[in-house]
């Protein structure tokens, strides 16, 4: 099985703003979800994990990619104008690359949590 072949939420994060650029600047979660999986030929074995075969059909690259824009969004790079359609804000497209390691430190600091 491709589990261990699977990005993580933190290396979907670019790809998924490349997406969002090859779509126009917004698309819905399908749309993003579909060019993500081509532009890193993730293929059908990695593609076809179910992140929770007893609850829903969602696979893992769709939670993974769920968690990733939900940080995205929170940092200020994507908006949710409305259920399921993302786009990217200006400070995504003013910024060519995020820095994933940046991320999971001001994620820490934000939640109060410490390790």
């Amino acid at each position: 099985m491709g589990q261990n072949q699977i990005p993580t939420y933190d290396r979907l994060m670019n790809p998924l703003l490349q997406a969002l650029r090859d779509l126009g600047g917004s698309g819905s979660t399908d749309e993003i979800y579909q060019r993500v999986s081509e532009n890193l030929k993730l293929p059908e074995d990695v593609l076809s994990v179910l992140h929770d075969p007893e609850t829903s059909n969602q696979t893992e690259v769709q939670y993974r990619l769920a968690w990733a824009r939900t940080y995205l969004k929170k940092f200020g790079f994507l908006q949710s104008p409305q259920r399921g359609l993302w786009s990217l804000t200006k400070k995504a497209e003013t910024t060519s690359e995020v820095d994933t390691n940046k991320f999971s430190v001001l994620f820490v600091n934000s939640t109060g949590k410490k390790e």
